[in-house]
């Protein structure tokens, strides 16, 4: 597990919300407003193999896989929205009904969306290396995330995975032997070329710079253990907040709040960060949550809420879980705000 005293997660910009509806079919959805798990033969109009890219970047990948197996269910995932708009624009123009784009986090969409066994084929390519060591906790494929792709796996499903960086490839390749029950489809852990393949447009500009690729293609060979996962909140229930009447002392509260640190069992929160905004009154607080192996960074909004109150709550940034440990951690800084600011008035709260 990543030390949360020796993070350094670069703290994320946020993410207008999206809703597009582009005419039948509508090819975008939000993670956070579909069910879990997701009937996605429902979601299709049809039964058929689900393959999930995770990171689609501009689609193209997305959609010659979705044209090559007209049978299958193709489903994109991607947190950023610029790339989502260039994918959008390649299915208007060739206006596949067989592909769904999902906004959202890569762990999230598979953790909650997708059943044990349920998808063919998962495809990961290029994604960042994170050359620096003391960044190597950033990696998205980490033994316990291809322990839960494994997990989602049907039996000889397989995982596809593409980099160009030798040291993330050697990383890859360990990750991927310590992995129950995936086995290589190929004589050897690795290969440097695959034939036929649909290059990325990443991909030309590295062959062309002359670097080598190397390219996974492991598959369900055996059973999966349950992998360890956040405890998460259901759909209907509500995102972690609290309300107070008074007037708060921002300067005591950042006195409070700066680098406190709290755990229970496994779990730990570590204020990383704290924001004024440039213009009115508010904290923006950065919050980094480590709960087992998974690691991520929130940020909450502490701020006026009409006429002689506050609240505190999640800001939705950068793809928000909504786990437990968000909610213990919303309550662990109110209790800190409530410490520095004692004659603040609980007007009302779901933690």
């Amino acid at each position: 597990m990543v030390d949360p005293r020796e993070a350094t997660e670069a703290f994320a910009l946020p993410i207008p919300p999206a809703r597009f509806q582009l005419g039948d079919p509508h090819w975008l959805l939000e993670l956070r407003q579909l069910p879990w798990p997701t009937d996605w033969a429902a979601c299709f109009g049809r039964s058929g193999p689900l393959h999930v890219e995770l990171g689609f970047g501009d689609g193209a990948f997305l959609t010659a896989l979705a044209r090559r197996m007209p049978e299958a269910n193709c489903v994109g995932v991607e947190r950023a929205l610029e790339p989502t708009r260039w994918a959008l624009k390649r299915l208007r123009r060739e206006r596949l009904e067989n592909v769904r784009l999902v906004l959202g986090d890569a762990f999230a969409a598979l953790a909650l969306l997708f059943p044990p066994e349920s998808i063919a084929g998962v495809y990961i390519n290029f994604p960042d290396p994170w050359p620096k060591a003391r960044h190597h906790h950033r990696r998205l494929l980490t033994p316990a995330f291809l322990q839960l792709i494994a997990h989602r796996l049907q039996p000889e499903g397989t995982l596809l995975i593409a980099t160009d960086d030798a040291d993330y490839g050697l990383w890859i390749a360990e990750a991927l032997k310590e992995t129950p029950g995936l086995e290589s489809a190929l004589e050897t852990p690795w290969v440097h070329t695959l034939p036929d393949r649909e290059l990325t447009r990443y991909e030309r500009k590295a062959l062309a710079a002359g670097r080598t690729c190397f390219y996974f293609i492991w598959r369900r060979s055996g059973p999966v253990p349950a992998p360890p996962l956040p405890r998460m909140l259901r759909p209907e229930e509500a995102m972690p907040h609290r309300i107070w009447k008074g007037t708060p002392e921002l300067s005591r509260i950042v006195e409070t709040l700066r680098g406190r640190l709290w755990q229970d069992g496994e779990t730990i929160w570590r204020v990383k960060g704290l924001y004024r905004p440039v213009e009115g009154d508010g904290l923006l607080i950065e919050l980094l949550i480590a709960e087992g192996p998974w690691v991520e960074t929130v940020a909450l909004r502490f701020q006026p809420h009409g006429a002689g109150a506050w609240i505190l709550k999640p800001a939705e940034i950068g793809g928000l879980r909504p786990t437990l440990a968000l909610k213990m951690g919303v309550q662990a800084v109110a209790r800190a705000i409530e410490e520095a600011t004692p004659e603040l008035q609980i007007l009302s709260s779901t933690i």
